[in-house]
């Protein structure tokens, strides 16, 4: 296995050799790489990182052959590569081959270990990875950023591993190492004076705590913190701190399954590092709070040196009552050492001898699954001496508002710590007899920590049961398979607690937002859809739906699933099918106002807009409303193709409101689905299913599929001469005309044009005869006949402007391009698709992505490299078999004339495989550049 280092110098080592990996720039680029293994790093990003504010003059270019050197030296190694990927580079290779990612593996292993002496282990095991200053030899104000990042980390792992030695008996490797020095270093002065004390020292112990104490109050003007005052207060007596009085330990045991969770453990370092801190998790139920603040408690539990109080709320408990604070207090009392007939009769009396007795003890306390605010306020202690850790299903905004505390909010386990649990749960040789069937278990549980150990349970329950018949029945029914039978190990009975903390208007808010058929939606549109702001705010204190990003409000799957089936099962069909009803005409009308921006000289092709029963769209411009486009537009889709049957006219007009943006955006698999949904809604014979199936065949001419896209043109051309709809013809024609260019049929496809041309004019709409000449200038331009391209071209690009009309001039501007370099004039050329650029990396993919091509189609060596592989990038994220084709085809020629006949036989043959699915002549081409000796001349397909 390839050892890859960056925690001392940067090295790649082989089978003990290190391998010369060139000089510093390209050690950056290596580093670079190395600490983001597996992810897809942007060329941009990378040349920042590795040159900062002092770039060559051609950075990409450099970057390249330092990138090109790299994989020479990587290709000796096994299962390591350096690959392009959607606009950057992306190190291909197992992270734990990293030695910065086994480091951080090692740890999160280490910290999730109940058996201290195997911890331990595992924590000299990373820390032995360290060869010295992390990325020595390396000097960057990126390299500066990231080598603090890592000391930080490093420090912080060696005074964990010093908690675990002090804990297993191991001092005296705690003395070993350096005396601590500043007042940064008072966790580890706390390990020393304790180590010193447990090695039969206390008067050198008591000697460095007051040292330490000196110099907090010389250089700060503080005084130790709790774990200092404890240690000394122990050494003094000689024992356990203040033996005349009760400690509680009344901590429950630390979850022996815990793994993950380490930013919000860190988080809780933060939070409650100063005395009478006051921390919040809140998160909804089954998330893992409890586990996650028991946790954190138990592994800090020597910095309360007075004890630990806990007490389980039962705020949210599916089998009993909340548990009144005025109870937890008198346990409380006890548990401080107060008699029974000295706890004052009423409850101020007994909430006042709490806080006299907490005032001044160092203490922990830990109040779970509390209700709301009012809840805890009683059992908060007196003075500031004390810490308080609370967990609820509420946010407490009362509390983090009057009282000062610090708010966790808790999320779903990532995807990394999700495996992580199931793999402790089950093992990991369990995992891997089924992987696949692992994956859909994870999937379906979404990381909802209470969802993977009911899963876990009962495999336990059953060891000689598949995964597989698992995966199927959460596949089938997630919450019945969730569903233990016992009220504390249920979803459903976990939900029901949060939902019957509801009022009224909220509970309905709850099931009606439950029926949404999309992931996640905006606020407009749920106040649409539920008429009023305020239950948005209430599920969402109530961790019932999350806000994220602001504006957007999202459910777990699990509780979406639970919310609709109150649904189904309380609210009647007619009140499902308003509410489906008002958020389809909240995006019909947001979308068509958003349209009139991005399209605005086409409402002839969009049905005319309704209005929204929540907020009216207001778009500060067309940028505005292209980010709503963006944002929402795969809400949209989904929100189409799962609507009643009742709402098919719905259907059918909003897919007509957004033919034109996913079309520009180059949404082409997502347009297919959504017009097609729309043609299977729309009535026979009528206008509204021309145009569904004329959207149909657009799309299908992007994808490649030719023959599918003829039989929809022949249909609607029929429809149009017979009803003599101007536009529809003119939109056809349009169609058939790129078929027959595509396909070397040069006259058809003039024809087309020319008969496109007429009938866009006697529509009258400008911008559709400006559309029809600039399509007859691109054929004029593949047929060779530049003087008649450049007419239709120019009088395209003067309605263009007249217009004003950026989503017209883009394309000229792109098609006079390649007019221009066949003529020989590359000034103006490389001037026309640069700016042809600029306007398509605003947003038009489908241009950028031609535009790409053809620039490319004139240049030579790495610059046309460079643009073919961008384009071959965008052609396949969208599906356009065409633009790959030609992609690939470009990428062959370049390295076939630059002597590179492996990477050009990869290329030609992808591209032959792509044309030959398009029936193109352009495979003719290919073929005789894949065997120069054919006899078969090629015709120079459809391109110059």
């Amino acid at each position: 296995m390839a050892d890859l280092r960056v925690l001392g110098a940067v090295e790649v080592v082989a089978g003990g050799t290190r391998l010369d990996v060139g000089h510093a720039r390209q050690r950056d680029v290596l580093a670079v790489l190395l600490l983001d293994v597996g992810q897809v790093v942007p060329v941009d990003r990378l040349v920042d990182r590795v040159w900062g504010e002092r770039p060559p003059r051609q950075p990409r270019n450099a970057l390249y052959g330092y990138v090109s050197r790299l994989r020479g030296v990587l290709a000796a190694l096994d299962g390591v590569t350096i690959e392009r990927d959607r606009g950057g580079y992306v190190l291909a290779a197992d992270p734990l081959a990293v030695d910065v990612h086994r480091f951080e593996s090692l740890l999160r292993r280490a910290r999730a270990t109940a058996d201290d002496h195997a911890a331990l282990a595992l924590y000299d095991e990373a820390l032995a990875l360290w060869r010295g200053t992390p990325l020595s030899e390396l000097d960057s104000p990126w390299v500066d950023s990231v080598r603090g990042e890592l000391e930080r980390k490093h420090e912080t792992a060696v005074l964990d591993r010093d908690d675990l030695r002090l804990r297993t008996g191991a001092h005296a490797a705690v003395l070993a190492r350096s005396v601590p020095d500043g007042v940064t270093g008072e966790r580890a002065a706390a390990q020393r004076i304790e180590a010193l004390f447990l090695d039969g020292r206390p008067a050198d112990a008591l000697r460095e705590y007051e040292r330490v104490r000196s110099r907090l109050a010389d250089e700060l003007g503080a005084d130790p913190g709790p774990r200092l005052r404890g240690l000394h207060e122990r050494i003094l007596a000689g024992g356990g701190p203040d033996t005349g009085r009760p400690v509680p330990r009344q901590l429950p045991a630390a979850p022996s399954a815990f793994t993950g969770r380490t930013a919000e453990l860190a988080a809780l370092d933060r939070m409650l590092a100063a005395e009478g801190a006051v921390a919040v998790i809140s998160g909804a139920g089954g998330l893992g709070k409890t586990w996650l603040a028991v946790r954190w408690a138990t592994g800090h539990a020597d910095r309360f040196p007075d004890g630990q109080l806990h007490v389980d709320l039962r705020g949210f408990d599916p089998a009993h009552e909340p548990v009144p604070a005025e109870r937890a207090v008198r346990g409380f009392l006890s548990a401080l050492g107060v008699a029974p007939a000295s706890i004052p009769p009423e409850p101020d009396g007994q909430a006042a001898l709490y806080r006299t007795l907490t005032a001044q003890r160092g203490l922990l306390v830990v109040l779970d699954n509390a209700r709301d605010t009012g809840h805890v306020v009683p059992l908060l202690p007196g003075g500031s001496a004390c810490s308080v850790l609370i967990t609820s299903r509420h946010e407490l905004g009362g509390l983090l508002t009057t009282h000062g505390a610090s708010a966790l909010p808790l999320r779903t386990l990532d995807d990394h710590q999700a495996r992580e649990l199931l793999t402790h749960k089950l093992g990991a040789a369990r995992l891997a007899e089924e992987p696949e069937a692992g994956r859909e278990i994870l999937r379906q549980c979404g990381g909802m920590a209470l969802a993977l150990a009911i899963v876990a349970a009962r495999v336990a329950a059953q060891p000689g049961s598949r995964l597989a018949a698992l995966a199927a029945e959460l596949r089938e029914s997630r919450l019945d398979a969730l569903d233990t039978g016992e009220l504390t190990a249920s979803l459903r009975a976990v939900f029901d607690a949060s939902y019957h903390s509801l009022d009224p208007g909220s509970a309905a808010a709850f099931r009606l937002l439950g029926i949404v058929p999309t992931g996640d939606v905006g606020r407009a549109a749920a106040i649409a859809v539920l008429g009023d702001a305020r239950p948005l705010r209430v599920l969402r204190a109530a961790n019932l739906l999350e806000e994220n990003p602001p504006g957007r409000f999202r459910m777990h799957d699990l509780v979406k699933l639970y919310a609709a089936e109150l649904a189904a099962r309380v609210d009647d069909p007619g009140t499902r099918l308003a509410a489906w009803t008002r958020l389809f005409d909240h995006y019909l009308c947001w979308a068509s106002a958003a349209m009139d921006l991005f399209s605005p000289h086409e409402p002839y092709m969009r049905p005319p807009a309704g209005r929204s029963a929540g907020p009216q769209p207001r778009f500060a411009g067309t940028q505005a409303g292209r980010a709503w486009l963006d944002a929402e537009w795969t809400t949209m889709l989904t929100l189409a193709t799962s609507a009643p049957e009742a709402l098919a006219g719905h259907v059918v007009r909003l897919a007509a409101t957004l033919w034109r943006y996913l079309d520009i955006a180059a949404h082409y698999h997502e347009a297919l689905t959504l017009h097609t949904t729309a043609l299977a809604a729309a009535r026979s014979g009528t206008p509204e299913e021309a145009f569904a199936r004329q959207a149909v065949e657009v799309a299908l001419i992007r994808l490649g599929r030719y023959d599918e896209a003829a039989g929809h043109l022949e249909q609607v051309l029929a429809f149009a001469l017979d009803q003599g709809n101007d536009l529809l013809e003119s939109l056809v024609r349009f169609g058939f005309a790129t078929i027959d260019d595509m396909r070397g049929r040069r006259p058809a496809a003039r024809e087309q044009c020319e008969l496109a041309l007429a009938a866009a004019r006697r529509t009258g709409h400008a911008l559709l005869e400006g559309i029809a000449l600039c399509n007859l200038g691109e054929h004029y331009h593949w047929c060779g006949d530049h003087r008649a391209a450049i007419d239709h071209l120019e009088r395209s690009g003067a309605i263009a402007r007249e217009l004003g009309s950026a989503g017209l001039g883009g394309p000229v501007l792109a098609a006079l391009g390649s007019v221009y370099a066949g003529l020989g004039r590359h000034d103006e050329a490389d001037d026309h698709f640069r700016r042809a650029l600029d306007f398509a990396r605003t947003g038009n993919t489908n241009l950028e992505v031609s535009a790409l091509n053809d620039f490319a189609d004139t240049k030579t060596g790495a610059e046309a490299i460079e643009r073919y592989e961008e384009a071959l990038e965008l052609a396949r994220r969208t599906g356009h078999l065409r633009e790959l084709a030609r992609a690939h085809h470009g990428l062959g020629r370049v390295y076939l004339a630059d002597g590179n006949d492996t990477e050009a036989q990869v290329h030609l043959e992808a591209a032959l495989a792509a044309y030959t699915a398009l029936r193109t002549p352009d495979a003719d081409d290919v073929r005789a550049l894949l065997d120069p000796s054919s006899e078969n001349p090629g015709n120079g397909g459809a391109t110059t």
